[in-house]
């Protein structure tokens, strides 16, 4: 028997866990403060309901057959399982909702890819506004920069913009979707490879260079100038306007050459880059989704940010660091006399909310110190018979080295 996780996966033990779910934490704070309430759906759902929303990356989606015959999938997203949440409920709206989730994709395993990770959504369901854009836009802002991220770039676009420019160019009905894939691969791959693409899926080439260089343009007056008044245009610029309002603007650009490869996004659409480690996050406005699965008439908006790839960041960065225990305090007895105190010490600073442990082993003197070496624990109480008859227990400063005695009556105020 193999005693390793399947290609893609992983464990994470204790000392990745905790800087992890710190992140989280700080992530999911955000999303709280902007007022989106949490939701959860199936790891898996019918197939039939993932199978037509990703396009090409349909073939990542993990498929199976339970023993009663039914076809199910691990989520693809977390986006298309909050089309069927939505459909199948009597939400008042706007539903704003996060999910925090595992998700799956037959992808195929690299650096900060895998083939089971972690997604952060927020979405909002139930308004046309650009302000539900420009919030969740702002929502992924902060949430970025309260987990330490300070160098992101937070790139804009929009699809009806990228329709009107491509009837501009020529390319012709039908192929948009096949030029939009094309150029997803564009920041990722460079541009020869999306001429590759274009010669591939049928773009005239010298269309497909004009579309190249129409995209360099990054000014939207620029652009009006070029195409005419456009509906793209002027939600970007609207999506502009909210985020100026909240001093915002700033952290976002206009990028044409952005396309986002899913199939269902219909207007502004979000990617998030930290310089050379590739894309963050990414969303935007789909519109048409959930008519299109439930039948209900209901626009909506999201982002997603990548979890895996933004602890990847953080750790280069030193942002976060491995710890391999929550413990803020060892509480260490010296004699199997003292075991009483030191317990009834481990329970008042428990209470008070200092996380705390204390040997269940057995341990002697010195093999405690040497495990809460090993464990980072900052600080330790000695408590001993000497100590105790004085009333006293000692601190001791691992980092410093540095040891004072304390009331036992205030070991909590001494601690903390």
């Amino acid at each position: 028997m193999k005693l390793e996780t399947p290609p893609g996966t992983r464990d994470f033990l204790p000392e990745e866990m905790i800087g992890r779910q710190e992140t989280i934490e700080k992530i999911r704070s955000v999303f709280e403060v902007y007022g989106f309430s949490p939701s959860e759906t199936p790891a898996f759902e019918y197939a039939e309901l993932l199978e037509g929303k990703y396009g090409e990356e349909e073939k990542l989606i993990y498929k199976f057959e339970d023993m009663g015959g039914r076809k199910l999938a691990l989520r693809y997203d977390l986006t298309v399982p909050l089309v069927r949440l939505f459909g199948s409920n009597a939400l008042t709206t706007p539903f704003k909702r996060y999910c925090i989730a595992r998700v799956w994709r037959f992808d195929r395993p690299q650096k900060g890819r895998y083939r089971e990770f972690w997604q952060c959504d927020v979405d909002i369901v139930g308004s046309k506004s650009m302000m539900a854009d420009a919030e969740v836009v702002a929502c992924a802002i902060d949430a970025l920069e309260a987990v330490g991220l300070k160098e992101f770039k937070f790139k804009i676009n929009n699809r009806k913009l990228l329709d009107a420019i491509m009837k501009k160019v020529g390319i012709p009905e039908g192929k948009e979707l096949e030029a939009f894939r094309a150029l997803d691969k564009l920041e990722k791959f460079g541009v020869d490879q999306v001429r590759k693409e274009f010669k591939e899926r049928g773009i005239d080439a010298k269309k497909g260079a004009e579309l190249l260089e129409f995209l360099k343009l990054g000014d939207l007056g620029e652009i009006e100038k070029n195409i005419g008044g456009n509906e793209g245009i002027n939600e970007l610029r609207e999506i502009l306007d909210y985020l100026k309002a909240v001093g915002k603007d700033k952290r976002v650009l206009v990028d044409l050459s952005m396309a986002r490869g899913l199939d269902y996004y219909t207007g502004p659409i979000f990617e998030v880059e930290e310089g050379s480690y590739g894309s963050i996050a990414g969303g935007g406005r789909y519109d048409n989704l959930i008519k299109r699965i439930t039948g209900k008439d209901a626009p909506a908006t999201g982002i997603s940010l990548g979890i895996e790839r933004i602890l990847e960041v953080l750790k280069e960065k030193g942002v976060i660091k491995d710890r391999k225990t929550l413990a803020q305090v060892y509480v260490l007895c010296v004699d199997d006399e003292s075991k009483k105190e030191a317990l009834q010490i481990v329970d008042k600073l428990r209470t008070a909310g200092i996380p705390t442990e204390t040997d269940v082993v057995g341990r002697n003197f010195s093999n405690q110190l040497k495990y809460v070496d090993k464990q980072g624990v900052k600080r330790v109480i000695i408590v001993g018979q000497k100590d105790l008859k004085e009333g006293k227990v000692t601190i001791k400063n691992m980092e410093s080295g540095e040891q004072k005695m304390a009331s036992l009556k205030d070991v909590v105020g001494a601690i903390k």
